[in-house]
């Protein structure tokens, strides 16, 4: 019973950080650095540029 209830957290775990990483790296089309900027702000260190059409954070 306790093996099945520590495999259910560990599916439960895994299938939250999966959804979690698929989340974060979403793909933002831009044509300038100005249409990066207008979506979100960066953490300190970083800045967001218009690379290949996408935008991307930069460390500085």
């Amino acid at each position: 019973m306790v093996v099945i209830k520590k495999l259910f957290y560990v599916t439960v775990l895994l299938v939250s950080l999966f959804l979690m990483a698929i989340n974060v790296n979403a793909i933002i089309p831009c044509v300038q650095d100005s249409d990066c900027k207008k979506l979100w702000t960066p953490e300190p260190g970083w800045e967001l540029k218009c690379i290949d059409e996408f935008c991307r954070t930069v460390e500085i």
